[in-house]
Parts: structure tokens; C-alpha cells; sequence
């Protein structure tokens, strides 16, 4: 799959926007010759008129098709041009809409298979649970991971067969059970605790395969002082593609492992993507 060029790849097409326009245009036309034959229908003009009339339309439309063309290469050869333009395009877009500008990404035969209906996009959150207790260095996502229910909803720390991913947001969550009998993560409740000092001073990458999706960065990204978004969450502002068969990869890296102490045994973290997936129709 190619790499995404943001100056040419996320701005809409001049066949999208030409097409657009041409189907307001015909609409408009449409709608006015209706209201010309009822005019004339009214008036009692003949056949030999209405044919006339009908011919002037015709070469009207033609006109105001080819000045409407003119018009939209000149707005979209000035709109491509611009960087604030293709800033506000992606701007507070949906990932759906973020998958949607990177559709033509994709492999030519998931493409196809997206435009006749066999295969659709929804929405998904990928999550994978692990204990942080007495580590400093840990990988979120492992091939010996197997999906089970309250551990992780990924096999193998890989998309499946055919399965395109984007990554639009990543959410880190801790939790530690209440004493020391408390050993299975999955009866913890993540996203109640604040993330300790051990995690918000560590630092959080990611790869696919060799290819960095996220380069080492402080989790301090993933604190919980915007009240205006999820807890825990960081959003990609550069989205990207989780593809088959790959080792997906997140790792936190923290100066000290968190052990055992005073109300805290057990700790964990839980990692969530989030994202827009391909699937079966």
C-alpha cells in the first residue's frame, strides 16, 4: 500500500468535484424545463415550438456546463494549491471520514470490493490488557497473544487476512486490584484509576512490522486533563494504517516498574486503538 502524500492524496479528486457539480447543474436544468414545458403547454405553443425551444435549452445547457467546468478547475487548481484549504479539510473529521480521504490507499482489490458492497467499513476499538507489575519495559501487544474475552480481542498482535486498519486514536488506561488476592486484570476497572507517576514520566512507541506508526513519546500525551475528550486519549492528528498480517507493536517504556504496595497489587494497563476497519458485507 502506498504512502499517503497530503498535498495530493486528501484533496478531493477534479472528477468528485466536476461530477458534484455537473449533478446540481442537470438537477437545476432538469427542474426548469419542467416548468418551461408546463409554460408552453399553457400558452398552447405547438410541437414544431416546443422542439425549437427544446434546442435552445439544449445548447444553453451545454453552455453553462462548460462555463460551470471552467469555474470549478479554476476553484480547485487555487483550493489544491492551498494549504489552509487541505488543513481544514481533515480538521475535527470523524475516522470514517479520515478512512474516506485515504480510501484510494488501499489495495486496488479492497477498493473494488468496498465499491460493489462485498466488503463495508465500521468502526472498532482493538484492545489488548497486560500486567505492568514488577516491569519497566513492556509490549503491549505480543505473538503469543490469543483473543479471549477481558485479555484481548486480537490474535497474534495482527490484523487479520484482507483487514485494513486506520488508527485514528490511542487510549491507556491503569488499574491495580485492591489487594493481593486481586491477580486477574480482566475484573479491574480501567479508566477509574489516574495514571501513576511510573507511566505519565515513561514514554509510549509503536511499530507495524519495522515501520514506526508512533515514535517514541511522552505518555504524559495520555494524562487526563482535557475534560473535552475521552480519558486517556491521544489522538492521532496523522492517522495511520494498520495493515495484515503484520506485528502490531505498542510498547511503554518507564523508568521504574510499579510493584506491589500499600493498595496497589496487581498493576495493569489496558491499550485500546481506535479506528475505522475494513470488514465483511
Amino acid at each position: 500500500m502506498a504512502e499517503i502524500n497530503e498535498q495530493k492524496d486528501l484533496y478531493p479528486s477534479m472528477d468528485d468535484i466536476e461530477g458534484l457539480e455537473e449533478a446540481i447543474l442537470d438537477k437545476e436544468e432538469d427542474s426548469l424545463e419542467k416548468e418551461e414545458d408546463q409554460d408552453d403547454a399553457v400558452e398552447g405553443i405547438g410541437e414544431l415550438g416546443r422542439n425549437r425551444r427544446r434546442g435552445r435549452r439544449k445548447n444553453r445547457r451545454n453552455q453553462r456546463k462548460s462555463n460551470r467546468k471552467r469555474a470549478v478547475r479554476r476553484s480547485f487548481n487555487a483550493g489544491a494549491k492551498s494549504t489552509a484549504v487541505k488543513t481544514g479539510l481533515t480538521k475535527d473529521l470523524t475516522s470514517k471520514g479520515q478512512f474516506e480521504l485515504r480510501r484510494q490507499q488501499l489495495p486496488p482489490e479492497i477498493q473494488k470490493a468496498l465499491k460493489d458492497a462485498r466488503m463495508q467499513t465500521v468502526d472498532t476499538a482493538i484492545y489488548t490488557i497486560k500486567s505492568v507489575k514488577d516491569k519497566s519495559d513492556i509490549d503491549l501487544m505480543e505473538a503469543s497473544d490469543d483473543k479471549k474475552s477481558g485479555i484481548t480481542n486480537l490474535n497474534r498482535a495482527q490484523l487479520d487476512s484482507g483487514k485494513y486498519f486506520l488508527l485514528t486514536d490511542v487510549v491507556l488506561e491503569y488499574a491495580h486490584g485492591a489487594s493481593a488476592d486481586d491477580t486477574d486484570p480482566a475484573d479491574f476497572s480501567f479508566g477509574q484509576f489516574a495514571l501513576p507517576p511510573q507511566i505519565l514520566n515513561g514514554t509510549f512507541e509503536m511499530t507495524l512490522g519495522t515501520k514506526v506508526i508512533i515514535p517514541e513519546i511522552s505518555c504524559a500525551v495520555f494524562d487526563d486533563s482535557d475534560t473535552t475528550k475521552r480519558k486517556f486519549l491521544y489522538k492521532l492528528a496523522n492517522p495511520k494504517w494498520l495493515k495484515p498480517s503484520m506485528d502490531i507493536t505498542p510498547k511503554l517504556n518507564m523508568p521504574k516498574a510499579i510493584n506491589n504496595s500499600d493498595k496497589v497489587f496487581n498493576p495493569a494497563v489496558k491499550i485500546t486503538l481506535l479506528g475505522t476497519i475494513t470488514e465483511k458485507a
